[in-house]
């Protein structure tokens, strides 16, 4: 005790304080709740840089003999170089988990990269609801994720089949989605209501659990595939309403009613960070940043669905603080399709094929990573969506690519993903371009690979924007009051090249034209007019200058020089 007291003695009032500070701060921190925001993706998500624009082909019931390594196949022969790949507890649970490697390198070998694996559909056993597993939760939510000793509890069945499934498929996969439109309802007045108040879980018919419930799957999904492979990306499930989006943002996965507590330290904000979402453009988007409507038939109206959608998305997900306080997250599109033949006055070959190349364009403007469209081949769907297909037919399917599909071939061709959106560029071609006709500016970003044509530094891609129905007819643009900084190969949908001049006139239709190439320091006609007109003008200032000089020094004897030496000086 008197050894204590002469130590005390002997420390200035200073560290007593401050010693003293730090004790009671390590136990008001104890005894604090968490502020549902310290964990995950708040603090940390992979690297979205490496990521290239990808489009691919959406999940779906092959039949008639098709495996996924066929599909794989027929899936680069239409132009795609990214997939949706439906990956089932149910197909593990029958056949092992290792059942779809096989069909997952055969992917690789096709250049069908940077994957999404689509989690879905508890086998019977794991399911709360017989008969309907792929639309019912699992079971056993919330059992504990991790035993003891680290490892994840058997007894919480997704738990252990993600631990699995990325596991076996972390080399293949990039992107992992949790369930399949876990906010899809029948009951549309109630979705505004969700903007405040949980949604019921008998309006989600794709679900039928809370919303509390489906951030629990994130956060499982979350946990356990990131410490299987900590560069994956989680993401939500094919989303469609932003006020389901909000819900996921302010609630955790409390069942009692999705605040925050010490067993539920965070929202859901924390467990994914990637957004995936559904956009059929037969339906109309609002922009809830500016309230603007994009309701027409028109292929731009068409694309610009998809991508406003995925605006509105972000602009939730920045209330949130995401993109400025935490993480920005990515976005991928995993659901859409315009059909090659007219439904309630949207679709037909022309307007989808505008479409796909309008949709990629504005994707990588818009900064949406990955577009899948529904089905690779007709009648394989249901309802309107029959015919969204990029073949027609299953039977000698690889000679049946439709019309509306081969624009895809020419964006593979120029390896279109490689690509980002050049902003200051673009502004300035849209504000040259006439009434009626708009662009886009693309830069290369990613390097050239082994065996692959370089087609240029820039592509400028020219078309007559369609709102509520395709324009008809073309318009005449003269490219030298553009001012492209490449001497530009045209290209069409169709794959046909040709050399032209950055001053020559080309014809614009709805369907979009492509300028490809390296970046030039040439300059217009005009320019170069106006270097000569300077060059003239200084070659007569010089003459002035050396006449000068000749008649000052030379004429007059004052110092001694060559006149031929000064007068080739003067001609130099």
């Amino acid at each position: 005790i008197d050894i204590t007291c002469i130590k005390i003695r002997k420390m200035n009032i200073f560290n007593i304080f401050k010693y003293g500070l730090i004790i009671i701060m390590l136990f008001t921190k104890s005894s604090e709740a968490p502020d549902g925001k310290g964990i995950g993706a708040y603090l940390k998500v992979p690297d979205p840089s490496g990521l290239q624009y990808r489009l691919g082909n959406g999940a779906g019931f092959w039949g008639n003999g098709w495996d996924d390594s066929k599909v794989s196949i027929l899936s680069s022969m239409c132009g795609y170089d990214g997939a949706r790949k439906k990956m089932p507890e149910s197909h593990f649970i029958t056949w092992g988990y290792g059942i779809e490697v096989g069909d997952c390198q055969t992917n690789t070998k096709y250049g069908i990269l940077d994957v999404v694996g689509f989690l879905c559909t508890p086998s019977d056993a794991h399911s709360s609801k017989l008969a309907d597993n792929e639309h019912c939760k699992p079971l056993n939510l919330y059992e504990p994720i991790w035993l003891s000793d680290g490892k994840v509890n058997p007894n919480n069945y997704w738990a252990y089949y993600v631990n699995q499934t990325v596991t076996t498929y972390k080399n293949y996969i990039k992107i992992w989605e949790t369930w399949n439109e876990p906010d899809y309802t029948r009951n549309y007045n109630a979705v505004s209501d969700w903007e405040k108040n949980p949604p019921k879980p008998d309006d989600l018919t794709s679900w039928h659990g809370t919303i509390f419930e489906y951030i629990r799957l994130l956060r499982i999904t979350y946990e356990v595939a990131k410490k299987a492979d900590p560069n994956c990306w989680i993401a939500t499930g094919g989303l469609g309403y932003t006020s389901f989006l909000d819900g996921i943002m302010r609630y955790t996965d409390n069942p009692k009613d999705g605040s925050v507590t010490n067993d539920y330290p965070a929202y859901g904000g924390a467990y994914f960070d990637c957004d995936a979402y559904h956009q059929y453009p037969k339906y109309g988007t609002t922009d809830l940043e500016t309230g603007e409507s994009y309701n027409g038939a028109g292929s731009d109206s068409l694309a610009k669905k998809v991508v406003i959608l995925k605006k509105s998305h972000h602009y939730i997900i920045k209330k949130y603080g995401f993109g400025s306080k935490y993480p920005d997250k990515i976005f991928v599109n995993t659901e859409t399709g315009v059909t090659s033949k007219k439904v309630d006055n949207v679709g037909g070959d022309l307007e989808r094929r505008n479409w796909i190349l309008k949709l990629a364009l504005y994707a990588i403007e818009y900064d949406v990573k990955q577009i899948h469209i529904l089905n690779l081949v007709d009648d394989n769907g249901f309802g309107d969506y029959t015919s969204v297909g990029a073949f027609s037919s299953f039977d000698e399917a690889y000679k049946k690519l439709k019309d509306s599909s081969k624009g895809r071939l020419l964006l593979k061709k120029i390896n279109l993903g490689k690509y980002i959106f050049e902003k200051e560029k673009t502004e300035k071609l849209r504000g040259k371009l006439p009434s009626g006709v708009t662009g886009i500016v693309l830069k290369r970003k990613f390097p050239k690979v082994e065996n692959e044509t370089h087609y240029g530094d820039y592509i400028y891609s020219i078309w007559r924007y369609c709102e509520k129905e395709e324009t008809s007819g073309e318009v005449e643009i003269d490219l030298g009051d553009l001012d492209l900084v490449i001497d530009p190969l045209l290209l069409d949908w169709l794959q046909n090249e040709k050399k032209i001049s950055r001053s020559a006139d080309v014809k614009v239709s709805s369907t979009p034209i492509f300028l490809v190439g390296l970046e030039s320091s040439g300059t217009s006609g005009f320019v170069i007019f106006l270097e000569v007109v300077g060059i003239i003008l200084l070659i007569l200032v010089l003459a002035v200058v050396g006449l000068y000089c000749y008649k000052r020094f030379v004429k007059k004897k004052d110092i001694p020089i060559d006149k031929n030496f000064m007068k080739e000086l003067i001609l130099n």
